[in-house]
């Protein structure tokens, strides 16, 4: 059983461009307000590739990385995107 507790919705006029159905987006959706997130990768902040901060990078901070020959830094989108550049 399924019950819905709050549901909010919101209205733009701007329209996006949309390709078979996915927006197309314009500027960077790989961030932390966009409600992306880092779902494989290893950092000591688990949003530090996204969280937009360039002025605390250093060896505890500021990166996310993944060992040569295995692993992968993966980022999830908060919603789907028709993506063709990275």
């Amino acid at each position: 059983v399924f019950h819905v507790v709050s549901f909010e919705a919101y209205y733009t006029n701007h329209s996006e461009k949309l390709c078979k159905g996915f927006i197309v987006p314009t500027e960077n959706v790989a961030t932390m307000d966009k409600s992306a997130s880092v779902i494989e990768g290893v950092s000591r902040c688990r949003n530090a590739l996204l969280n937009g901060d360039t002025s605390n990078y250093d060896w505890d901070s500021g990166y996310t990385c993944h060992q040569l020959g295995s692993g992968s830094i993966s980022i999830q989108l908060g919603q789907p995107y028709m993506i063709d550049s990275m």
